[in-house]
């Protein structure tokens, strides 16, 4: 039990710090990243507890439930995305930041918490390296 609640924990965590360091949502972003995050762990642990009370062959493939979240989130983040009166687009890295996020929750669902700290120092450099870009262009 308590290796499941460190894992929401983890996620709780990560998918707060990657919602704010996405600067284009606001304050509440990591909010709605965190729950995200977390959603994800619970349904990829959800998903591997089925196949050991039940078998892998009766209940059918594992990866069907996490397919459900890649594409639900895909769902939720066009909602992030819209297009600008000088038609510009606007949203892209919230929404991929959002789908990200999701998948992190995977992986640490089913136990691969170190990839999921590399992953998030990977989107913290991104971010970081985005910024500093951004910086420069508007000297």
């Amino acid at each position: 039990m308590w290796d499941i609640v460190l894992k929401l924990v983890l996620a709780a965590l990560i998918g707060f710090i990657i919602g704010m360091g996405n600067k284009t949502v606001g304050d509440p972003s990591g909010r709605v990243f965190s729950i995200v995050c977390v959603g994800s762990t619970l349904i990829t642990i959800t998903s591997m507890e089925f196949i050991q009370i039940a078998g892998y062959p009766w209940v059918g493939d594992p990866g069907r439930l996490a397919a459900q979240v890649i594409s639900a989130l895909g769902f939720i983040g066009t909602g992030f995305i819209w297009i600008t009166d000088d038609r510009d687009i606007r949203g892209l890295s919230v929404a991929s930041s959002l789908w990200v996020t999701a998948i992190v929750g995977m992986i640490i669902g089913i136990g691969l918490k170190y990839i999921s700290t590399i992953v998030l120092a990977f989107l913290v450099a991104i971010y970081y390296l985005a910024d500093v870009i951004n910086k420069l262009k508007k000297r």
